[in-house]
């Protein structure tokens, strides 16, 4: 996958961040923020009132207050400003996991393999600018195939919001001014005396020239914008809140040598964690090869977790997709996120070679001793194993079902992380089983019967023969006929147009059927068989009783 970066420009960082620490400061004023240059006092940054009566960063500080007499003005606070830019990056993960500062107004992300979660690189951009905006921040971005690309269309291209197709980084930087490169000020003044005022007039000189008068940083700064050249980026990892690390003598590849390394970091992590009275929610699992890649998997826990053995565990069945290579010369656990959690009473249902063990009163099957009810225990067994299941490679996850409003059946229920309460109102009955009542406590009748098998996307059929009063009398399933001895319908179900005005004034006519050989269909028709825009009339078959 190539790599694709996000380079942020905070234009108005230092004032904004000034009216944040000073909430009671009015902005209409204008602001300015100076700091020495020597023994004269030069503005650093401004605001949009400051900017308006011409005030500009770069001037003397006596040249602005002649020109705004009311300026107000206060000395930088770059301390101050750098930790508060740290802090922002480390919110900007919610976008991708690689972030990092770019002092003194900007910001580095990595967002190679994190745009399709947001609907693609444009609706990436948008969705970075709404939220700062939300922060009260106003930014320029630029995504682009380099660092130096990025950096320079964020600053100063034409648009607020950049994004560079792959491969058409070239075209994108050509009439950009040399300036974006960022070069040294006495290289851009000799270039500017040279005619170079473009990123294409740089292009066009001859390198061994170009090397000779200035060195090799212009050729540098363009070779790695353009991709010739590599610029390297210190991206800032994530604070874990603990963290185990074990260097091999050897390099190790096999599984049973890779979960042995695995369960003495779970010791060392589990009784740090017990002793500090908290509990594991995530874990990462970082094997460094001798070919200095990193094979990483990551664990997440149903509830905080300090046992060794359940720790254990969850890892030992991600074990299989780490690819060892030429192998692994060191191995690290860190605990991402931790809650609180009372010190270890008891031994989890879980042996440490993963199996149920024979004796009952140790693998949770059985009540420890009479004193000990089994009912207290089923539940933390339901814990251990839907995290178990979560973390299975390939495995979805488990979730519940949840009621929605939509009327028709295949939209009616959806993914849920919680079991929803059952709700008293209609959209209850549409899960009822077939012997319960017809009629609510309100008195409005409930909905038919459901099959017990519902098929995801209802299965297109031939029309069927029709009786005098509309309901079918045969039908062609999986290639043979079947003919109906009884029919209850139509059930009329109309489409959500108050969610979705396609569906508006559709209609569709439900009947339950049952074959001669005893087997009972759900089918529908699209419509109600004489109006073109209920539908177009096809028949379907959409469950099995």
């Amino acid at each position: 996958m190539p790599r694709r970066l996000l380079s942020l420009w905070l234009p108005h960082w230092h004032t904004t961040l000034w009216h944040k620490v000073h909430p009671h400061s009015d902005p209409g004023l204008p602001l300015a923020l100076y700091g020495r240059d020597g023994q004269s006092r030069r503005i650093v940054a401004v605001n949009r009132a400051a900017r308006a009566y011409g005030v500009q960063k770069g001037q003397f500080l006596a040249m602005a207050r002649s020109l705004v007499p009311d300026l107000v003005t206060h000395p930088e606070t770059p301390g101050r400003d750098a930790r508060s830019l740290q802090k922002l990056a480390e919110w900007c993960r919610c976008f991708s996991p690689l972030v990092a500062a770019d002092p003194p107004d900007g910001l580095w992300i990595d967002s190679t393999g994190c745009a399709h979660l947001f609907g693609g690189e444009a609706s990436m951009l948008e969705t970075v600018r709404a939220r700062l905006a939300e922060r009260g921040h106003e930014i320029r971005a630029a995504l682009a195939d380099t660092a130096g690309a990025a950096h320079a269309l964020a600053r100063h291209g034409d648009r607020e919001l950049t994004c560079v197709p792959p491969g058409k980084t070239g075209q994108a930087l050509a009439d950009l001014p040399v300036a974006a490169l960022r070069l040294a000020p006495d290289i851009r003044t000799g270039l500017g005396l040279m005619g170079i005022t473009r990123v294409a007039d740089l292009c066009a000189v001859p390198r061994a020239s170009l090397a000779r008068r200035f060195g090799m940083a212009p050729l540098s700064r363009l070779d790695q914008a353009l991709g010739r050249e590599k610029e390297a980026l210190c991206f800032d990892r994530p604070v874990a809140a603990l963290h185990a690390r074990r260097v091999l003598l050897e390099p190790i590849g096999t599984a049973e040598s890779l979960l042995h390394v695995v369960g003495v970091l779970c010791d060392d992590i589990a009784s740090r964690l017990q002793k500090a009275g908290q509990g594991a929610r995530r874990l990462d699992l970082l094997c460094q090869r001798v070919d200095d890649a990193t094979q990483a998997i990551r664990v997440g826990t149903s509830e905080p977790v300090n046992d060794p053995v359940r720790l254990c565990r969850l890892l030992q069945e991600r074990i299989e997709t780490i690819d060892p290579g030429f192998g692994i010369e060191a191995m690290s656990l860190h605990v991402d996120h931790a809650e609180p959690r009372q010190p270890v009473t008891g031994t989890s249902g879980l042996t440490p070679s993963g199996l149920v063990s024979s004796d009952p009163a140790s693998s949770g099957l059985a009540p420890a001793s009479p004193a000990a009810p089994e009912a207290p225990r089923m539940p933390a067994m339901l814990v251990e194993l839907a995290e178990r299941l979560r973390n299975r490679p390939g495995l979805r996850g488990i979730y519940h079902l949840a009621a929605t409003d939509s009327p028709f059946p295949e939209q009616a229920q959806k993914p849920a992380d919680r079991p929803a309460r059952r709700a008293a109102g209609p959209c209850a009955s549409r899960f009822r089983s077939p012997g319960s009542d017809d009629t609510a406590g309100d008195g409005f009748p409930r909905l038919w019967p459901r099959p017990v098998r519902l098929f995801a996307a209802p299965c297109a059929i031939a029309p069927p023969v029709l009786a005098e009063d509309d309901s079918p009398r045969r039908f062609v399933w999986q290639g043979q006929m079947l003919r109906i001895r009884g029919a209850n319908g139509p059930e009329r179900l109309h489409g959500a147009w108050w969610q979705h005005p396609a569906q508006a004034g559709a209609i569709r006519d439900y009947w339950i059927v049952e074959t001669e050989a005893g087997d009972r269909f759900w089918l529908f028709r699209r419509g109600d068989g004489q109006n073109a825009w209920s539908g177009d009339g096809a028949w379907f078959v959409h469950g099995l009783f």
